[in-house]
């Protein structure tokens, strides 16, 4: 893996991990409060992406080794796309690509909207966040899973969702399956998870369904201007393949600059399941 970088976001302290040089690219990882995603996620990418930019993979708010958010009311889709933003701001980034995956997808979306100066393009990547559909409640492919997840972590119990959500296991490199049990065993990790379940009906999925409802609308309403790429897993089993055509016939019907491209062979993790073919695919679009 890479270096660690720590960075103070707002006094939080922030780690990502940097390689390259050139135009910013800068990765955004899935999942929320409490989960074992991180920017280790794209380990598989980061060196393919890196030959003409600068790529940076952040852990967002809450997540990996970034400190959790001080208070309830702050477990939340604005919190975390107001965290990215300020980090755009404290890395000194005046245009960047943004690449969001799965939860990741929304704050990417509504920073292009919101702050078209800054973001130059986007990358969407296999999301439930920004595809139509409600998404005020967990998808019942993630509480079907939680189930069978023990209260404690094991290196075995991380692998299930990674290995459900991909089309194959190679993926789960020894590297990445270490990376997310030292993640699920941090107390803060640990802390996280305890207050998302505590507050997720209350405070974050009516916030989330809120925030998605409004990007949509700004979306349809012709506010996303910049070129945007849309890749999707045909394989992928907790965000089916329709969602990505239908987001890209929503985004497609109001912005020319966008584009679509299936990976096949690829499930949630389409970046990590199929990496040459990802990042190709996302060097064409950005050399165009």
């Amino acid at each position: 893996m890479f270096n660690p970088n720590f960075v103070d976001v707002m006094g939080k302290k922030t780690r990502y991990f940097e390689v390259g040089k050139g135009e910013p690219l800068v990765l955004i990882h899935g999942g929320h409060y409490g989960s074992y995603y991180s920017a280790d996620c794209w380990g598989l990418n980061m060196n393919g992406l890196a030959t003409n930019h600068r790529v940076i993979a952040l852990d967002k708010l809450g997540m990996g080794y970034t400190d959790n958010p001080s208070q309830d009311r702050d477990y939340t889709m604005d919190a975390t796309i107001e965290h990215v933003y300020q980090f755009l701001l404290v890395m000194g980034i005046e245009r960047a690509t943004l690449v969001g995956h799965s939860r990741g997808a929304l704050p990417a979306a509504y920073l292009a909207i919101q702050h078209p100066d800054l973001v130059t393009s986007i990358v969407i990547v296999d999301t439930n966040t920004l595809a139509p559909g409600d998404s005020s409640i967990q998808s019942s492919f993630y509480t079907d899973m939680e189930k069978d997840t023990p209260p404690v972590p094991t290196r075995e119990s991380v692998l299930l969702e990674p290995e459900l959500n991909a089309y194959s296991r190679n993926h789960i490199t020894p590297d990445f399956a270490e990376a997310l049990y030292q993640i699920a065993i941090l107390p803060k990790t640990v802390e996280a998870k305890r207050n998302m379940t505590r507050t997720e009906s209350s405070i974050f999925y009516p916030q989330l369904s809120s925030r998605k409802s409004e990007t949509f609308e700004l979306i349809e309403g012709g506010r996303l201007n910049v070129p945007t790429l849309i890749v999707w897993g045909l394989n992928d089993p907790s965000a089916p393949f329709e969602l990505g055509t239908s987001l890209f016939h929503i985004m497609a019907s109001k912005n020319e600059q966008t584009q679509f491209h299936a990976l096949n062979h690829a499930g949630h993790y389409s970046f990590r399941d199929q990496p040459d073919d990802f990042n190709r695919v996302v060097t064409t679009f950005l050399q165009a």
